[in-house]
């Protein structure tokens, strides 16, 4: 009688350990999918915003933070490969504001000029 209550106690141990593993595992692979699935998102955006305008600009930028800042909160079950992912996605973005921030500054400054005149307009 000892016995059975000591495998039950046993198989009991197992069983829950295997579901928390399990659990691990899924939470895992569901926050490595996340980071994979944004890299795709900044990818297409990247490359949408050197011709964006600065509204459609404005909505990617709060797109992204809105994004970038739900996906932190799953950090914590990230691997060492999906960290790196996330630095590299990071890095891609801050290139685009860097390039789009700098082409919305040339097209401000950028005198508008009259082609019926053939000078600058003031």
């Amino acid at each position: 009688m000892k016995f059975n209550k000591n495998i039950k106690t046993w198989l009991l141990v197992c069983l829950l350990a295997g579901f928390v593993m399990a659990c691990s595992s899924e939470t895992r692979h569901s926050a490595n999918r996340d980071v994979e699935e944004f890299s795709a998102w900044v990818d297409e955006n990247s490359t949408r915003a050197e011709t964006a305008t600065e509204e459609e600009w404005n909505e990617m930028e709060a797109e992204y933070n809105r994004r970038a800042t739900e996906i932190e909160k799953r950090s914590a079950d990230w691997d060492d490969q999906t960290k790196a992912e996330w630095e590299k996605v990071q890095t891609q973005w801050q290139e685009t504001v860097g390039r789009s921030e700098t082409r919305f500054r040339a097209s401000e400054v950028e005198p508008e000029f009259d082609t019926e005149r053939g000078d600058t307009i003031q």
